[in-house]
């Protein structure tokens, strides 16, 4: 069921349960994400596929700081994870093409960008479905 949610209040609700991970790994998760930014989307699929890279990028860092933020325009709302741990792509394994997939059943992709050398930044864009008035 597609209905329009707050993106902070459900990524507050998601990085809940892995905030015992994130301490075990001496890393904190920060929600960045503007309080007005409302996305329509399944609830249930985006959950899978934001808990998954989260989970990822968690176990692929130590003493970080992982900061997760949004960027709207018009046609799309694109959700960016920094500091997503050096050693990201060895978590990445053969179900990633799983979450891949769930996220191009949202409408949207991932995509992973290595070239500021230090971690990488994880990014899933969400298009924007136009809808008639």
């Amino acid at each position: 069921m597609h209905m329009r949610i707050s993106l902070h209040r459900f990524v507050d609700e998601l990085t809940e349960g892995l905030v015992p991970l994130a301490v075990s790994r001496r890393s904190i998760i920060i929600n960045q994400i503007d309080r007005d930014v409302q996305i329509g989307s399944d609830e249930n699929m985006l959950a899978y596929v934001l808990y998954s890279l989260l989970d990822r990028v968690i176990n692929s860092t130590q003493n970080e700081c992982i900061h997760i933020e949004s960027v709207s325009t018009h046609d799309c709302t694109v959700i960016r994870v920094r500091n997503a741990g050096v050693y990201f792509y060895r978590t990445v394994s053969n179900d990633f093409r799983q979450v891949q997939y769930a996220a191009e059943r949202l409408g949207g992709s991932i995509s992973i960008d290595y070239t500021d050398h230090t971690s990488p930044i994880i990014e899933l864009t969400l298009y924007n479905k136009m809808t008639a008035a």
